[in-house]
């Protein structure tokens, strides 16, 4: 008898464990989402150059636009505490993230209100310095759930969150 209990409780509670790692893995590509909006406006501001997140299906990469990573300078003593706390202040900014496989980004459908379209391979935000964001809304879905964010067009802070978890 208590074998049936136990399994019956067992039943009922896997429709909620598994709710809540589909929130976690939403959640988690979000928060990603949001750091790199952040930091990119921030990075282009503080460098005075634009900065580029590139969307994909399965990846999220923020870097300077046109440019690879700066070398570290050669002529800098490597013991040199200032020299060293200089170059980490100016360097910069390359994330790539992966999204979560089931995970999916959209876009508001320009055509239709409330409808939301696949985000296209090879999708750029572009932050400028000085610039407002180019991010408005996002929607990441996994099966039903979902979860949908705006951006403040002067911070780069998430404005708004709606989500959907069944």
């Amino acid at each position: 008898m208590v074998l049936v209990i136990i399994a019956i409780l067992a039943g009922l509670s896997m429709p909620a464990m598994q709710s809540a790692f589909v929130e976690q893995a939403v959640r988690r590509d979000s928060h990603q989402l949001a750091l790199m909006v952040k930091t990119a406006m921030i990075q282009s501001a503080e460098q005075h150059r634009a900065y580029v997140i590139e969307l994909a299906n399965t990846t999220m990469a923020l870097h300077p636009v046109g440019e690879a990573a700066a070398a570290p300078d050669a002529s800098a003593p490597a013991d040199d505490d200032d020299a060293a706390a200089n170059n980490s202040a100016t360097a910069d900014v390359e994330v790539t993230s992966e999204l979560d496989a089931p995970n999916k980004l959209l876009t508001p459908d320009p055509d239709k209100t409330d409808a939301w379209i696949a985000m296209p391979d090879g999708t750029q935000w572009v932050f400028q310095p000085g610039e407002l964001c180019p991010a408005t809304r996002v929607r990441l879905t996994r099966g039903n759930a979902w979860l949908e964010m705006s951006f403040d067009a002067l911070t780069g802070n998430v404005e708004n969150e709606a989500t959907y978890f069944p």
